[in-house]
């Protein structure tokens, strides 16, 4: 008997949305609205109607050499363990790094810098920055912003930590960088790290400091008064006295909770018997939004309803547990690959201490690693 053949296109609506409910990715969802135009239907009233988790958890977005002129940009989930690539348009770039909302920030040979949503390329143009100095941009560690620059075109503020531990600010429709005055002497900043937290910027330092900063109102008629005090350092707290130190190795990281608290996360590292042993403390930083000093800091036995992801440059990123319902509780997700460490990804249980490594897509020091949540257009 002769079999019928079946129009995929022009299926009922509930055998498709049986199809995507079977769909764990967010990415996968978009592929299925890629197929036709009554897919994409069917992907649009799923999302419309909340049927698909607002919440999801961060990708690894790896960056690594096809050849000695060409870059390739994938997506590795860690839901599935699948590998994506990403298309966008040719862009030729020396670094890349994760930023904020799903962007990403692009160092061109000349040191101008652009930030790409590569998920909504079709309909949100590129922005262009200027270069952070004759050489610094090729040296850019990590890009955050205070705000999407989709839903807040003109009101979004940018950090970026270059040069390794150098740090600039700049306004949206500032056509400079406006870098951190940092004194060449012994107790100079080295930042590793910085977020946009209730209205300051706020710095982790390798010297076991907090710094805060906030921007000033922007003159009327002139974004480049050279007379302008553009930025305020409010307050330097050293916390070396509230946490343990000895034989500290590691790496500090700032990350906002699901509450909006400020937490700061330090990894830890050492060879213990020919064999690398990792630590991971979580502490609550408590912040007078006033003056910018640093009032409390306590440590974490439990990270509550969060689940959080660390990385070498971007941001850092809390979920809620319903985000990885296989996932245990007061999970850490944690990318490495300096010095003493192999590349690859772990999970850490700040309740237990235990610590798995997983292996990642062609984990090699030519490939470059750090999360991104991926942001889609559906309009």
């Amino acid at each position: 008997m002769r079999r019928m053949a079946v129009n995929w296109a022009n299926l009922e609506d509930f055998p498709l949305s049986l199809v995507l409910d079977k769909l764990e990715e967010h990415i996968d969802h978009v592929r299925f609205g890629a197929v036709c135009k009554n897919w994409l239907s069917i992907a649009k009233l799923s999302h419309q109607n909340h049927q698909f988790r607002v919440n999801i958890p961060p990708m690894v977005m790896i960056v690594g050499n096809e050849s000695f002129n060409s870059k390739r940009i994938s997506l590795h989930s860690i839901l599935s363990q699948k590998h994506y690539s990403i298309q966008f348009p040719s862009i030729k770039f020396q670094v890349t790094c994760a930023a904020s909302f799903g962007w990403l920030s692009f160092v061109h040979d000349n040191g101008d810098i652009t930030l790409l949503n590569p998920f909504k390329y079709t309909s949100i143009p590129p922005i262009s920055l200027p270069p952070l100095g004759s050489s610094s941009s090729k040296s850019l560690c990590m890009v955050t912003l205070s705000a999407d620059p989709i839903t807040s075109p003109n009101d979004y503020d940018i950090a970026a930590i270059y040069d390794l531990d150098h740090l600039a600010l700049k306004r949206a429709n500032q056509p400079f960088w406006i870098p951190i005055l940092n004194n060449p002497t012994p107790r100079r900043f080295s930042f590793t790290d910085v977020v946009f937290h209730k209205g300051l910027i706020v710095a982790a330092d390798l010297g076991h400091r907090i710094v805060s900063f906030k921007l000033n109102n922007l003159p009327p008629d002139d974004l480049n008064d050279p007379n302008f005090t553009y930025y305020e350092k409010l307050a330097t707290t050293e916390y070396y006295n509230h946490i343990p130190s000895q034989d500290y190795c590691g790496f500090v990281y700032l990350v906002k909770s699901l509450h909006g608290d400020l937490w700061l996360v330090r990894r830890n590292f050492e060879i213990i018997l020919n064999k690398l042993s990792y630590t991971i403390d979580v502490y609550e930083l408590e912040l007078d939004v006033q003056n910018g000093k640093l009032v409390q800091i306590n440590k974490l036995d439990s990270l509550g309803d969060n689940i959080l992801f660390i990385g070498f440059c971007g941001d850092s990123f809390s979920v809620p547990t319903s985000c990885l319902p296989n996932c245990k509780k007061d999970s850490i997700f944690f990318l490495c690959g300096n010095f003493m460490e192999d590349f690859g990804m772990g999970i850490y249980n700040v309740e237990d201490g235990s610590c798995q490594r997983l292996s990642l897509p062609l984990s090699s020091e030519l490939m470059q690693y750090s999360w991104i949540v991926p942001q889609f257009q559906w309009d």
